[in-house]
């Protein structure tokens, strides 16, 4: 389910249950709708509400944690590939097939997590990207290192290229979606609970409608965005390349 459609699903429920609400207080019968029975309901949808407030403030805090760690990996990720090239430049002859790989990789890398076709499905595991990386490993391991000065430049070239494949590793696996499903849904009953409520004890009036219908939309909104956030690489919400980008403008340059 695309964030879209859920924002808009979660908007036809939460207007459909205020509605359901309205009606619900039309055809009970009077003594079913006495000030004691409202207050008891008040009292129960007060604590739902709570809970619905705190589980969605902790949801869309969890979402944005995520969504500015991968943030901070992916600039990290491109701080090393910069500081890679630069390191096997300063090494000095021997190094070009390796740095033309690497250049290969950061192009694929920027093509696979932010395709230039809308439609197209980003790739976070790209295993043809993933075996680019370990052949620019193989490329240094294979350079002499006749004088400590190429010596120690290997060596912090070798460094370099385990913490990328490392940053790699963690992108995967924070690729996937950090929201329970069931969590989700269940959020979502508790707030059609709270409009039906809302609905049950609210006079069926133009402003009512209005107000119930910008609830929905705000509700609806919110969901959507933290729907966006939880996808970090694809939708309307997504992190920039544009740190990618400059690590290759950087090696062309």
């Amino acid at each position: 389910m695309s964030s879209l459609q859920l924002g808009i699903i979660v908007f036809v429920l939460v207007f459909a249950s205020a509605f359901f609400g309205l009606w619900l207080s039309r055809v009970l019968p009077p003594h079913r709708r006495d000030s004691h029975t409202q207050d008891t309901i008040k009292l129960g949808i007060g604590m739902i509400s709570v809970l619905a407030s705190l589980v969605l403030g902790l949801l869309t805090a969890s979402v944005k944690s995520a969504f500015d760690t991968t943030n901070s990996e992916i600039r990290s990720f491109a701080a090393d590939l910069i500081l890679l090239n630069d390191t096997l430049v300063g090494y000095g002859s021997g190094t070009a097939p390796a740095r033309a790989l690497l250049r290969e990789y950061t192009a694929r890398a920027i093509q696979d997590q932010w395709p230039d076709e809308a439609t197209a499905k980003v790739k976070t595991d790209d295993k043809d990207a993933g075996k680019l990386l370990e052949q620019v490993r193989r490329e240094i391991l294979g350079l002499p290192a006749n004088t400590p000065e190429t010596g120690g430049l290997r060596s912090s070239a070798l460094s370099l290229v385990e913490t990328l494949l490392q940053t790699r590793s963690l992108l995967i696996a924070h690729s996937g979606s950090s929201i329970q499903p069931v969590f989700l849904w269940v959020l979502i009953c508790w707030i059609m609970l709270i409009f039906a409520s809302f609905g049950f004890n609210a006079p069926f009036n133009a402003m009512v409608t209005a107000t119930f219908f910008t609830c929905a939309v705000a509700l609806g909104s919110s969901l959507f965005l933290i729907s966006e956030m939880d996808g970090p690489f694809d939708g309307v919400i997504r992190i920039s390349s544009e740190a990618m980008r400059i690590a290759l403008s950087h090696m062309t340059g």
